[in-house]
């Protein structure tokens, strides 16, 4: 029978490479900090990381979407804030307009009350990231030329009455909400439509400004405007007062709108913090689930780097002898 070292090779060989194989998937553990490096490894806690991940990703969508939604709507309350500073501005003109001090010139305060009309309307106009707040679903340019041919792309437009000489407010959005699902669970209205905000048609509110303008702008009874020293009737100073009554009432109604809208605006928020929360947990969790333990990877592969270097030069001896060099 011929004898030779080879008879204990191949075992040799296999523990060999079964060490070779751990220091390099110990070596990756190191180098990424992951404890998981191939797939057949410890499958149930590769299963929970990726039901971790998941859940991760889910909430961390919801939260960058809910960021943006809550970005546009504190933009909305801004907007609908100086509206409603505009609003205040033209009531008070209004009581200016009947007080005894005004020496006649009421046709200019009119002029100035238009001049705020124009801002109020600006600001309905207002957009977001290219996108109008105000005009329902309706939040582009193109939608509102398409469904008014002839008119301007934005959603409130001043038109003028060439036979009058008097002005109306056109809205031409739509009162449409939207909404965003701000998690897994509910949804939540984001805009604060033309209704909420100017009333019924997007438009109501500024009806007993342009009758406070009418009045002031033009002489009773006649489409003529004002000589320079024309005074207010007694009937004229009592209209203006039921009308600026009904504005400051317009203008709680705006406020009331607004902070419904804050309150929504709140409640997505305090959705965002609870799941910034639960993403910072699942973290934590993913973190014992895949991290290595650092310490103990690094006592393991300076083992098996001794290991290693003992049983190649070991390896190579018995490579090198055989029965016959004793021959």
């Amino acid at each position: 029978m011929r004898i030779s070292s080879r008879m204990g090779y191949s075992t040799f060989a296999n523990n060999l490479a079964r060490l070779q194989e751990s220091n390099y998937f110990n070596t990756l553990r190191q180098a990424t900090g992951k404890d998981i490096q191939n797939i057949g490894e410890f499958p149930t806690r590769l299963m929970d990381t990726k039901k971790i991940i998941a859940q991760q990703n889910m909430k961390e969508n919801y939260i960058f979407h809910n960021d943006y939604a809550i970005s546009e709507m504190r933009a909305v309350e801004d907007f609908a804030r100086a509206i409603a500073d505009d609003f205040q501005k033209i009531r008070e003109l209004s009581i200016n307009s009947t007080s005894v001090a005004i020496d006649g010139s009421v046709a200019a305060l009119a002029v100035y009350i238009k001049g705020i009309v124009s801002d109020i309307v600006r600001n309905g106009n207002g957009d977001f990231n290219g996108k109008y707040m105000f005009s329902g679903t309706m939040t582009t340019p193109n939608s509102i030329t398409n469904a008014n041919p002839g008119m301007n792309n934005m959603p409130f437009e001043i038109v003028e009455d060439a036979v009058t000489g008097s002005f109306e407010v056109v809205f031409k959005g739509n009162n449409d909400l939207r909404r965003i699902n701000k998690d897994g669970h509910s949804n939540e209205e984001i805009n604060l439509t033309a209704n909420q905000l100017f009333g019924a048609g997007g438009v109501d509110y500024f009806a007993p400004i342009i009758e406070i303008y009418n009045i002031l702008q033009f002489s009773p009874g006649t489409n003529e405007v004002r000589d320079v020293h024309e005074h207010l009737t007694r009937e004229e100073i009592q209209q203006i007062a039921d009308l600026q009554t009904q504005i400051a009432l317009n203008i709680e109604a705006m406020d009331r709108e607004t902070a419904i809208h804050s309150a929504r605006r709140d409640r997505i928020e305090s959705v965002n913090l609870q799941m910034t929360e639960e993403v910072v947990r699942l973290k934590e969790v993913k973190s014992l689930k895949e991290d290595v333990d650092m310490i103990t990877l690094l006592t393991k592969l300076a083992q098996e780097e001794s290991s290693l270097q003992y049983s190649l030069n070991a390896g190579a001896k018995i490579h090198q002898y055989s029965l016959f060099r004793y021959i």
